[in-house]
């Protein structure tokens, strides 16, 4: 009796996981804004040199200018903060993709993480080189801002 028990809860803990992940992905797709940062985030670009400030900074100010709000842009950050591994609550982070990190024609990468609509991280990796391509920094701080779109 214990083991269908057992089988039954599994089954109904399995079936709750994969209906929350089904609302999370239907809201997502579905809402122009899905997150927001409790807080403005402080940019760190721990990509390296050759990333221009320039180009971020007009990146900052396309969004600045649509009701968007940002700490501050840090160009060149403590180590503390770019040998972590981990996603650092309240950053945006700038990274280099390692070479096996990028798929196909993927110019860059935006990963979050939230606590219910809320923003916590968020990590923005670029393929070598596309860190200064017209409007993809526009595109991809949109993401970590918590625009779907």
């Amino acid at each position: 009796m214990t083991w269908k028990l057992g089988l039954i809860l599994s089954a109904c803990l399995s079936a709750g996981i994969m209906m929350g992940l089904g609302i999370k992905f239907i809201y997502e797709s579905n809402t122009f804004k899905p997150y927001e940062w409790k807080t403005p985030p402080i940019i760190a670009n721990c990509y390296g040199d050759d990333f221009s400030e320039l180009q971020m900074t007009r990146a900052i100010h396309f969004w600045t200018m649509r009701g968007q709000s940002v700490g501050f842009y840090e160009h060149n950050p403590p180590d503390s903060i770019c040998d972590s591994k981990e996603m650092i609550h309240g950053f945006i982070v700038l990274r280099k993709a390692k070479w096996w990190q990028m798929d196909g024609p993927t110019l860059a990468n935006t990963r979050r993480m939230t606590s219910g609509l809320r923003l916590v991280s968020a990590t923005i990796t670029y393929r070598p080189g596309s860190q200064n391509l017209d409007l993809l920094n526009e595109h991809e701080l949109g993401h970590a801002l918590g625009c779907a779109c």
